[in-house]
């Protein structure tokens, strides 16, 4: 009897009806059955709505439609509402490209939990992107980014590379803390919460050492 309960229910449910006519190739249903979810709040009947727009799914595309419907659902906390408008800024198809908005957008994405948010994030942060820099303190607390290491040797080297032949980048000294944000070899890139230094430090002189 549940089951059945749950038919008829998702049956009547505009936003599930909505998805079915989506599914069927019946764009225009599934934009009147959403829309008046989405002037009423419903998070999900925003996001789709924002789709509909984007791809122009029985409706001509307008990006700033989408943007203006996705910010609706993302600020009510929908985690692929701020991915998709990081990477609407980031592509800049229909609006202006704007690299400082889609980093907010991914920072917000990244710490309700969204994945490919992170993983962007972490590639810009090891390039040290400059759009990344006013977030990075507040990223380095986040225990998605990467790991803390200490120094276990008593004084270390810190390079510009990964390797002995690469530039001096400033000293270190036994039980100072980084966060390792990757680990090429037997290297480890690290930043100094402090000061938001970046290097290359040895494992072996830390306590990730084998």
């Amino acid at each position: 009897m549940l089951f059945i309960a749950l038919q008829i229910e998702a049956q009547t449910d505009p936003f599930e009806m909505g998805m079915a006519s989506l599914k069927e190739g019946d764009f225009a249903e599934a934009y009147c059955l959403w829309r008046p979810l989405a002037m009423r709040g419903h998070t999900e009947a925003s996001f789709h709505l924002g789709w509909l727009y984007a791809n122009g799914n029985g409706l001509r595309v307008d990006i700033p439609k989408a943007i203006y419907w996705w910010g609706q659902a993302a600020n009510r906390g929908h985690s692929d509402a701020m991915f998709a408008l990081a990477l609407a800024y980031t592509q800049g198809e229909g609006i202006k490209q704007n690299d400082d908005e889609a980093v907010r957008w991914y920072f917000k994405a990244a710490r309700n939990g969204h994945e490919d948010a992170r993983e962007i994030l972490k590639d810009k942060i090891r390039a040290k992107s400059k759009q990344i820099q006013p977030y990075l303190a507040d990223i380095l607390k986040e225990n998605w980014l990467g790991f803390e290491v200490k120094i276990s040797a008593a004084e270390a080297n810190l390079r510009s590379g990964p390797g002995i032949d690469q530039p001096l980048a400033g000293k270190t000294q036994q039980g100072e803390s980084f966060v390792a944000i990757q680990h090429v070899g037997k290297w480890l890139q690290v930043i100094r919460p402090d000061d938001l230094h970046y290097a290359w430090i040895a494992d072996w002189l830390t306590d990730l050492r084998h």
